[in-house]
């Protein structure tokens, strides 16, 4: 199933795409599709529920494919000098590492039905220990 068409990515994006650029598109939103339902195994069912609305998923996807068509090698500086002659890049993976990923944020977009519950901790027998916890007598007395 489309989640998003290069057209979607193209009107993100502010302009056309070439013949090459539609064919990675292509490539990267069916790479986005898998990455996604190796993660949330009901994606299809989620979405067509209603559960997640498809235009967050059509922006989601997008987005993170225009991040790569922006900055491919995922470069902040780029100095290229004429005379004895110099070029330096510097990377910088806050923007893009140039690599196909979703953010943390993108992620949650996708998975809305997820448990806040990611770092709880409930100990062991948890309701036999409050006990202890609240009781007005001393430990010696268990």
């Amino acid at each position: 199933m489309a989640y998003a068409t290069v057209d979607d990515v193209s009107v993100r994006l502010g302009r056309a795409l070439t013949t090459a650029e539609t064919a990675q598109v292509t490539a990267w939103l069916d790479d986005l599709e898998a990455m996604v339902l190796s993660r949330v195994p009901d994606f299809a069912e989620q979405v067509a529920a209603g559960d997640i609305p498809a235009g967050v998923v059509r922006s989601v996807f997008a987005t993170a494919i225009i991040r790569v068509l922006n900055n491919p090698k995922g470069l902040r500086q780029h100095t290229v000098s004429i005379d004895d002659f110099s070029r330096t890049e510097t990377v910088d993976s806050a923007l893009s590492s140039g690599a196909l990923y979703l953010t943390d944020e993108e992620w949650g977009l996708l998975s809305p039905g997820s448990s806040g519950d990611a770092f709880t901790i409930t100990p062991y027998n948890a309701a036999r220990l409050a006990g202890y916890w609240s009781s007005p007598t001393t430990w010696e007395s268990y």
